[in-house]
């Protein structure tokens, strides 16, 4: 008897001492994801990028970064509008991440450089409004690396070719302070259908 309650007691001691270790363990990677976020890093939007070797999407896969997970930027290599972003995914690991200015894979925050374009996203397929000069933008989502971003939009119009009904898509526009821009159509339907005056052929729509 006295043998089991001293295994017991080490089993217990022995969890104790895992318990805690994760316990500490956590709130110091909440310290260090706190740390990080006063200075320049990238959020994951993406279920998984890859970690590259070089900044090259030929070079050899290290691992990946997950949505949610939070990296300091190291460095950054810009090629038109794609970014590799360099960052220590393991202590004194580092590796090479990608996003570009049409894709949502990650956000760049507190860039010292405006070098990204801004992101914009909206989560429902169609827009409904009662009037074209109902139109906000409440419903978008938009994020950049520095303050000053301006939305504009265009509404352009189509007859469906199998229906023969009319058809609505709104282009949007993001703009940050330095000219860098990105687009997104998403269609829109109307209580009160819009005069030809106010809308685009959908064939001048640039994609």
């Amino acid at each position: 008897m006295k043998k089991l309650l001293i295994v017991i007691l080490i089993l217990l001691l022995a969890a104790g001492g895992f318990g805690a270790y994760y316990y500490f363990s956590g709130k110091a990677n909440e310290r260090d994801i706190e740390e990080i976020k006063k200075g320049w890093h990238i959020e994951v939007e993406s279920d998984y990028i890859n970690i590259r070797k070089e900044a090259s999407a030929t070079a050899d896969i290290l691992g990946e970064v997950k949505k949610g997970e939070v990296y300091k930027v190291v460095d950054v290599e810009t090629v038109g509008n794609t970014y590799w972003y360099k960052i220590e995914y393991e202590k004194d690991k580092y590796g090479w991440i990608f996003n570009s200015s049409s894709s949502d894979y990650l956000d760049d925050v507190n860039n010292p450089e405006d070098i990204a374009a801004p992101t914009l996203k909206f989560y429902e397929s169609i827009y409904y409004v009662n009037s074209i000069d109902e139109i906000t933008y409440d419903h978008l989502d938009v994020e950049d690396d520095k303050p000053g971003v301006t939305i504009t939009h265009k509404v352009y119009h189509e007859v469906n070719s199998e229906t023969g009904k009319d058809q609505y898509w709104i282009q949007y526009t993001a703009t940050d302070a330095v000219g860098k821009s990105v687009s997104k159509v998403q269609k829109i339907e109307f209580n009160e259908r819009p005069s030809e005056e106010e809308v685009l052929d959908f064939a001048q729509l640039e994609r």
